[in-house]
């Protein structure tokens, strides 16, 4: 139960992945008649790791708004290992992947207050503008961040 999974192809050329950890502490609201946390919850948790990871890197959902472009998740999996229970503190380990295209590339590990890995899983989002059409280029702020990432100069502005 402990095999973490690799969800994206490694790259030895490319910089390692950029990585926050969120923490909670699981709520009534979120268990089922069981006391276990129901499935349909998770993705709620991988949102609290997106946003702790965005404002650990500077690119919060208010950034991409100011230069028009959406970040619509196209693609989710979670691969449940082990229960959460009610008032568990978590963790939301949230990993940004290199990529070359105009999409992000987040794997997740959510870790029980043990400390075991209770589901791991991925999103990935395509860049969008704000009608909905992806976009094939990656804006110029977003590879000048890239750009930092890459030559081991980033650092949250």
């Amino acid at each position: 139960m402990g095999f973490i999974k690799k969800y994206f192809p490694e790259d030895d050329s490319a910089p390692a992945p950029l990585t926050g950890i969120a923490r909670t502490r699981i709520r009534f609201e979120e268990v089922d008649s069981l006391g276990i946390v129901w499935h349909g919850r998770y993705s709620s948790y991988l949102e609290d790791g997106r946003m702790a990871l965005g404002d650990m890197c500077g690119l919060s959902y208010e950034l991409f708004h100011q230069h028009d472009i959406a970040a619509p998740i196209v693609q989710m999996h979670l691969d449940y290992k082990r229960p959460l229970h009610f008032n568990e503190q978590i963790s939301i380990e949230t990993s940004l992947h290199w990529v070359e295209s105009a999409r992000l590339n987040i794997s997740y590990l959510i870790r029980n207050g043990a400390g075991e890995i209770a589901a791991s899983g991925y999103t990935v989002q395509l860049l969008t503008d704000l009608a909905g059409m992806a976009l094939f280029i990656t804006p110029v702020w977003l590879e000048e961040f890239r750009h930092q990432w890459q030559t081991g100069k980033w650092s949250k502005s």
